[in-house]
């Protein structure tokens, strides 16, 4: 599902958002720090900030149903994977310095469109959590005539 190129995009330090949804389809989101896609190209694990992900757990362990954006913010390339929640962990220290690359990456996008680390120093990066997730849906989001176009 998840072919080794788009792997390559989404694991290269660009902006991260899972969204969920509750049964008054109501949503929820955050922002995710980094993502990890299997071998397989099924399954990926979504990074969070462990206090930002008690907002939508309870609706991925309710409905399993979510879907993480990603966009490149130096020119707008973006993806959208829809996915089913298979589960949840907590990282360890082990994960910790790929959680910590991908973030700095991002950062390091964000430098280039004119956003200084000094803006983003608040956001929680520590303690974080690892939402596994089953793909079931890929589509395009950059801007343009191909967006929204599915991607599977």
């Amino acid at each position: 599902m998840i072919d080794s190129d788009l792997a390559a995009f989404l694991q290269e330090g660009v902006g991260i958002h899972i969204a969920s949804r509750n049964a008054a389809l109501e949503p929820n989101g955050s922002r995710a720090l980094a993502v990890k896609v299997d071998a397989d190209g099924r399954h990926l694990e979504v990074y969070l900030a462990t206090v930002a992900a008690a907002r939508i757990l309870p609706d991925l362990q309710s409905n399993g149903q979510a879907a993480v954006g990603f966009g490149r913010p130096v020119d707008d390339r973006a993806c959208q994977v829809k996915g089913l929640f298979v589960g949840v962990r907590d990282a360890s220290e082990e994960d910790r310095p790929f959680i910590t690359g991908q973030w700095e990456a991002f950062l390091v996008n964000l430098e280039k469109i004119g956003i200084p680390r000094a803006a983003t120093g608040a956001w929680i990066t520590w303690p974080v959590v690892a939402i596994r997730l089953r793909a079931n849906a890929i589509f395009d989001q950059t801007p343009g005539p191909s967006a929204g176009v599915s991607l599977t």
